[in-house]
């Protein structure tokens, strides 16, 4: 598979760009790709060019073929509610959340959450998060980049958010959860011990089903993970 970057521009078929800087970097720095190498370009909205690139001393071109629509979206449009939890955990489950074809990622404060964020952490750590989806997507050969969001309040994340299905992950619930046809999920899931009773009450209450994965008790890191494995199995692009 040809190297894939991301370049947020309108690409067009017959014509040549420069590559923005991080992009550039990595082709001739960290790939040490050559001379009339190819590689592929997405723009994240779920377009991608085959190229062939061209090196000088102050610039890296571009030199694009084709343009096509990316043919790895899943028809399953899926919502990832995520409690917020550590960075490295967090880091885990943007990047894998995005290989199994989260279309939206809402990271928002849970009452058992342990990591805070003030205004000044929090403008750093969503730049960072969109960082660690967009190279998921170069990885995995994604070309539309799932949108992601932080949100301060549990309430408003769980109303802003509903898909055809809404389900919150539980471990006390009584039972799992088939799909059928739907075409949307939205799934939530709680921080380290889970969401309390009063929000998962909440989430009731606002139309999400109580649901469970197994008989055993997932870790947030692992719950998020295996719901969209299992949807994406049920009636997503795993079938």
């Amino acid at each position: 598979m040809a190297p894939r970057f991301y370049v947020d521009c309108d690409f067009q078929p017959d014509s040549t760009l420069v590559l923005p800087e991080k992009p550039a970097h990595h082709a001739s720095r960290v790939l040490r790709m050559r001379e009339g190498d190819s590689a592929v370009l997405f723009d994240g909205r779920g377009n991608e060019a085959q190229c062939i690139l061209h090196f000088f001393s102050d610039r890296t071109e571009a030199n694009i073929l084709s343009v096509a629509p990316s043919h790895t979206e899943s028809p399953l449009k899926t919502v990832l509610i995520q409690a917020l939890v550590s960075q490295e955990k967090l880091d885990w489950i943007l990047e894998k959340a995005t290989e199994l074809g989260v279309s939206k990622l809402v990271i928002v404060p849970a009452e058992r959450s342990v990591t805070k964020l003030d205004a000044k952490r929090l403008e750093k750590r969503l730049s960072q998060w969109k960082n660690t989806v967009q190279s998921a997507c170069e990885q995995c050969a994604r070309s539309l980049i799932p949108n992601v969001q932080y949100c301060d309040q549990l309430q408003i994340a769980l109303i802003e958010n509903k898909s055809e299905r809404n389900l919150v992950l539980a471990p006390a619930a009584q039972k799992s959860f088939y799909l059928g046809n739907s075409q949307s999920v939205t799934f939530a899931v709680g921080p380290e011990g889970g969401f309390s009773a009063q929000e998962i009450e909440l989430a009731n209450t606002l139309g999400y089903e109580s649901a469970l994965l197994g008989p055993r008790v997932l870790r947030t890191e692992t719950a998020g993970l295996a719901a969209l494995a299992v949807a994406q199995s049920q009636c997503g692009d795993f079938r």
